[in-house]
């Protein structure tokens, strides 16, 4: 074995990384060569720590970016290959050719190109030549190709970057400093003449951590409330992934490499814990069980995602359910050691011990703010270990929180704008609305309050699956979006069908009666906002109806110069002659 050449190859290979990158490469190399008691494990030894160094450079050679990259290098990045998107219009002048050929400028920069079902030529190529869409594409696979080699290089554990790397947890850092300095220079004013900074509007949607835990925690509840009123039981349960898409092992207080380790990032596993709980889902639909609570996906201290689950259920369906989880969340290496102690955690709760709201809230508040929660499971303050949970899920775009069954949020959410329900409107319809609104405290009347509970009971119980009452109403938009492509419906109100007895006008003179459907439709009301840079000297551009609810959206990832493109195409107020109702057979 030519021990020079080994080394000349590792030097050379790593060349063009950061200065620390390398070393942590190359330090990582050698240990990995050592160790070995006679000349037969030591080539073995070598062999295996050059894959590891050839499959790690390979991984950060598909970016085409270094891994130093600071943000503005990405956006330089994207100008430049936006520029060659279009000089590459001058060569081709078939719509699909050019479409072509930029495809394969994406896939030589590690992007996949746009291929959505349906999307026309001319869609893609506008993607293509948009700097946002490209700057966009390369922080997402920069983030994942510096995170992923972090964790493959062991940097990721309870005794170093826990959860996740310390360049992710700074480049998340840097990315909310520059969203909130936009948000705080950027001005929207309402059709009444109010002025609000962006900043102002985002804190009054669930983007604010302490909204969306508030409102996480009343769903949790109302799910508790209607579960007391049905009799039904709740349980806590928590699903692991298999040994081998854990980096390290934990041994007491100590961790040490998993040789079982198969390089799956937390993307992956996220994806293998989704198609265990379809699984489940799917079992449980088949024998008629019904389910509904929440699942929180957190990061255990390397990196790999576990699920916790709160869900309610018929009592006498526990033991089916137990066995069902037991059987698809096993299915994966379920005889290795440990699975069955490990792998799975299944606890009926005792409502003499607490209520199951009470017992979630630690796991909701870790996973956004940390709020009162102390010290993590590892020692760490939670306040401050929040963040590196944000900047894992935000890293490997892992959704945290997830609704199981119920009736949609976004219905819910809806409600609250509107502002009043028609007269003779089904009692459901009124039902829910009044329990999305906190109603004013007046003598002499029932008072209301905020209360998912009997919203769920309105839309149709818990377990109502698809089958809910009322549902999101959305208008068509005029014109085309970014891409030169139709605009989706947006938002309107809410509508539901009901049916209702009448007396046909042949039939009066018999009273009799029969039924039809009626389609009620409620309005919601929304602002009409037109927005002005606080220091930039700009014309003004009409934005009509950016509500706090899709700021959380609109603003997580936007740059100045996108501002006004986000906002060109809301849905405008709904007509003056609106109405609320049509009759059909």
């Amino acid at each position: 074995m030519n021990w020079n050449q080994d080394h000349q190859w590792a030097f050379e290979l790593t060349a063009q990384l950061p200065s620390v990158w390398r070393k942590r490469l190359l330090a990582r190399w050698q240990r990995m060569r050592e160790g070995g008691r006679d000349i037969f494990q030591e080539v073995e030894f070598a062999r295996r720590a050059n894959i590891e160094m050839r499959e790690t450079i390979s991984l950060l050679n598909t970016i085409r970016m270094p891994l130093s990259a600071t943000d503005q290098d990405i956006v330089e990045r994207a100008n430049e290959l936006t520029g060659q998107c279009v000089g590459l219009a001058q060569l081709f002048h078939d719509a699909a050719l050019l479409r072509s050929a930029m495809a394969r400028k994406a896939l030589k920069n590690g992007i996949a190109p746009p291929q959505a079902k349906g999307m026309t030529d001319q869609g893609a190529i506008a993607r293509m030549t948009d700097p946002q869409w490209w700057r966009r594409k390369l922080r997402q696979i920069h983030a994942k190709a510096v995170e992923g080699s972090a964790i493959r290089l062991g940097y990721v554990n309870k005794n170093r970057d826990l959860y996740v790397s310390g360049e992710s947890v700074s480049r998340r850092i840097q990315q909310n400093k520059r969203n909130s300095a936009i948000l705080e220079n950027t001005i929207a004013v309402n059709e009444n003449d109010q002025e609000y900074t962006l900043a102002e509007l985002v804190a009054v949607s669930t983007a604010n951590k302490a909204i969306r835990r508030a409102e996480l925690m009343t769903r949790i509840s109302g799910f508790e409330t209607i579960a007391k009123d049905l009799a039904h039981v709740g349980s806590f349960m928590t699903i692991t992934c298999p040994s081998r898409m854990h980096k390290w092992r934990q041994v007491g207080q100590a961790v040490i490499e998993n040789p079982k380790y198969d390089n799956t990032n937390p993307r992956q596993a996220q994806a293998y814990l989704s198609r265990v709980w379809a699984r489940i889902r799917a079992s449980l639909n088949r024998q008629k069980i019904g389910v509904y609570g929440f699942r929180i996906a957190e990061p255990q201290h390397d990196g790999t995602p576990h699920w916790h689950f709160l869900i309610f259920h018929a009592a006498n369906a526990l033991d089916k359910l137990k066995n069902t989880v037991l059987k698809y969340a096993l299915a994966d290496s379920g005889t290795e050691p440990g699975a069955l102690v490990h792998r799975v955690d299944f606890r009926a709760i005792d409502p003499a011990k607490g209520s199951a709201a009470g017992y979630i809230a630690k796991y909701v508040a870790k996973n956004i703010d940390g709020l009162n929660v102390g010290e993590d499971l590892y020692g760490n303050p939670a306040i401050e270990t929040s963040l590196r949970v944000e900047s894992w899920a935000a890293t490997w775009n892992i959704r945290q929180f997830q609704q199981i069954g119920g009736a949609p949020v976004t219905v819910w959410r809806e409600l609250r704008r509107v502002k009043h329900i028609p007269a003779g409107a089904p009692g459901y319809l009124v039902d829910a609305w009044k329990a999305v609104n906190k109603m004013q405290i007046k003598a002499g009347r029932e008072d209301e309050s905020v209360s998912w509970d009997k919203y769920l009971t309105a839309q149709g119980g818990p377990t109502c699956g698809k089958k809910y009452r009322i549902r999101m109403m959305k208008k068509d938009q005029a014109g085309l979006g970014r891409y030169g492509e139709p605009l989706n419906g947006k938002p309107a109100g809410v509508e539901t069908v009901d049916q209702e007895t009448y007396t046909p006008a042949h039939m009066v003179w018999m009273g009799g009666q029969a039924i039809r459907l009626v389609h009620w439709f409620c309005e919601s009301s929304r602002h009409a906002w037109v927005i002005k840079k606080a220091r930039e000297a700009r014309p003004w551009t009409r934005v009509n109806n950016c509500t706090a609810d899709q700021a959380e959206k609109l603003f997580a990832t936007i740059r100045a110069d996108d501002l006004d493109a986000l906002f060109a195409n809301f849905w405008r107020p709904p007509d003056k002659n609106f109405s609320n109702r049509a009759v059909f057979a």
